[in-house]
């Protein structure tokens, strides 16, 4: 699909590849019905646009090349496809040579080539020669790259690659509709919305150094190491050397916070759940850091298990997951692939509002369902179970769902789908449980009264 990365053009040849099946039609059908329908009742065009890039974070292929290993090439394709969704969901009119040229001024500007994105935005409805179109995208894959590649995080650094590529993403939504809607690239808007991107770089950097610190007995990041990160993202000299000083001394959670705009304190927090599920489980003094954060940012505790729903659903290696449970045949993964995409995306939200609304019942059940939170850590960790073991998860997902009905979806026919989600949520470790909407007693009190038969066990 895309040329070798050590090709000055590949980021043209990437373009290329995904505009040669482009049809906006198409794309537009394809949205959901809440994004592609103007309802004067719903969100407006700028919360639509957030949609837009959550979405496409969401949304991963799975294939033996899926997970943090992920394709240079195969990111910022993802940047194009979102930008691509934004014009069809704008009703933009396409004419392929036009769309190149528009395309190649946003990612100039998103990698901080302001000039060059100004001259190559197509002016009085002309679009530049080609020759200017390949330039500025050679340059700007070369910025890309420092930024993407290699993909994931290094050993001993912090996890800042997958808050990276959100940045990114979401600076590519503002630049685009910002230029999509005026018609022209206006350059201070251009730079206004450079900075804001590199301020949220620096507030993610201190804000996971903070996490990853928070734990006294694990291992700390390597200084060096994370040197190295943060001169790769793109900051300017005096954020590099900011952002270098918060990740060696990091400050209170509450501190953090009260220099984070209100607009970027929610994302941080997704971003801080996100990242601790990558580390190890059970720890305490992470846990208090994420509930620290979460109450300095006016985050409630019902919106909380949404959240880490949604983080679940972006880290989860689903591929991983079904190898654990012996499923699919290698013929299937593909059709696998197209309906985690699609059930997935569909199931978020009511996944969220059943872990919200069941959060400590579901908290006590698993301690008296003995194995259940054990091998469904393990599944999630890629570990593959045995016959004697799966049997276990499905008959004690029964249980479970017994105790708490609004789990039978994760018993039922096809629930297996969900369940990458379901296991990157258990033993409910993340927060303690004073942070919880409900007492233990009152949940199991609930219990009690739908199911008699099991009070006083």
């Amino acid at each position: 699909m895309q040329g070798p990365l050590d090709s000055r053009d590949w980021l043209s040849e990437t373009l290329e590849a995904r505009l040669a099946g482009h049809e906006p039609v198409s794309v537009r059908a394809r949205l959901p019905r809440e994004l592609r329908d103007a309802d004067p009742k719903g969100p407006d065009l700028e919360a639509r646009a957030r949609m837009l890039v959550a979405r496409s974070l969401r949304h991963r292929v799975l294939d033996r090349q899926a997970r943090d290993d992920e394709t240079t090439a195969g990111t910022v394709d993802g940047h194009l496809a979102m930008i691509l969704e934004l014009t069809a969901l704008l009703d933009v009119p396409y004419e392929p040579a036009r769309r190149r040229a528009e395309l190649a001024a946003v990612l100039a500007a998103a990698t901080g080539d302001i000039a060059g994105a100004v001259g190559v935005a197509p002016r009085g409805g002309q679009a530049p020669s080609p020759a200017l179109v390949r330039r500025t995208l050679a340059r700007a894959g070369q910025r890309l790259l420092r930024i993407h590649f290699p993909p994931g995080d290094p050993e001993r650094g912090l996890p800042l690659y997958a808050g990276t590529v959100a940045i990114q993403r979401r600076l590519l939504a503002r630049l685009a509709l910002d230029y999509f809607q005026s018609g022209e690239l206006q350059a201070d808007d251009a730079v206004s919305d450079l900075e804001q991107a590199r301020e949220e770089e620096l507030c993610l950097v201190e804000a996971l150094a903070g996490l990853a610190t928070a734990d006294p007995l694990v291992p700390r990041p390597d200084r060096r190491v994370v040197s190295r990160q943060v001169e790769r993202i793109g900051l300017d000299r005096e954020r590099v050397q900011a952002a270098r000083e918060a990740a060696a001394a990091p400050r209170e959670p509450e501190e953090i916070v009260a220099d984070t705009p209100e607009r970027l304190r929610g994302f941080l927090f997704e971003q801080l759940l996100l990242a601790s599920l990558g580390m190890p489980a059970g720890s305490t003094p992470r846990s208090e850091f994420l509930a620290r954060f979460a109450t300095a940012a006016g985050i409630p505790p019902e919106r909380v298990a949404p959240l880490q729903v949604e983080a679940a659903a972006f880290h989860a290696d689903h591929q991983a997951w079904f190898r654990a449970f012996g499923l699919p045949a290698e013929a299937e993964w593909s059709e696998l692939a197209d309906e985690w995409n699609e059930f997935g995306g569909r199931m978020v939200d009511r996944v969220a509002a059943i872990v919200n609304e069941n959060l400590d019942a579901i908290a006590v059940e698993l301690k008296e369902t003995g194995e259940l939170g054990t091998l469904l850590a393990k599944a999630a960790a890629g570990q593959t179970l045995d016959a004697t073991e799966r049997k276990k998860v499905k008959a004690q997902l029964i249980d479970l769902a017994k105790a708490v009905p609004a789990l039978a979806i994760f018993a039922a026919p096809g629930g297996m789908v969900l369940l990458p989600l379901l296991a990157k949520l258990l033993p409910f470790d993340l927060l303690p449980s004073a942070f919880h909407a409900k007492s233990k007693e009152a949940a199991r009190q609930e219990r009690e009264a739908a199911d008699p038969s099991r009070k006083g066990r």
